[in-house]
């Protein structure tokens, strides 16, 4: 019977450890992972500043009706365009307020309209407020 060479002994510290092939494959996951993790935060970024900003334009567009409410009826522009500063903290975005009173077919009534538009990179969105408002002896 042919005898087969002895398996070599190997040492109880040469199988502790990990092989370099382990380690890279571990970085690469570990790499992917983050990247996916940062991609996450990116958007969730944008999104809070979307909101942000459609949450400012609301304010803006509520007190903008608010002060179109309490104008007497010989105040009313039909059309009115101004900036606002934004009340956003860490930026200064102007939003474009447009204010309308649009009379209605009775005499003493109006139709108010505030339009209030901001661009965030490079889109351009916009909050619009809608009522109706009867004067009585023009106050």
């Amino acid at each position: 019977m042919p005898r087969h060479p002895a398996a070599p002994k190997t040492s109880p510290s040469a199988d502790a450890g990990f092989t370099m092939v382990e380690v890279l494959v571990a970085m690469v996951i570990m790499a992917v992972s983050l990247l996916g993790l940062l991609e996450v935060i990116g958007t969730s970024t944008v999104s809070n500043v979307k909101n942000q900003l459609r949450d400012d334009a609301v304010l803006i567009g509520e007190a903008q009706m608010a002060e179109l409410i309490r104008l007497p009826q010989s105040a009313l522009v039909p059309v009115q365009t101004l900036t606002v500063p934004g009340r956003m903290r860490g930026g200064d975005k102007p939003y474009a307020v447009t204010r309308e009173a649009q009379r209605l077919s009775t005499s003493d009534s109006y139709q108010f309209i505030v339009k209030v538009k901001w661009a965030y990179k490079n889109v351009t969105s916009f909050h619009e407020v809608r009522t109706v408002r009867s004067y009585k002896d023009g106050k």
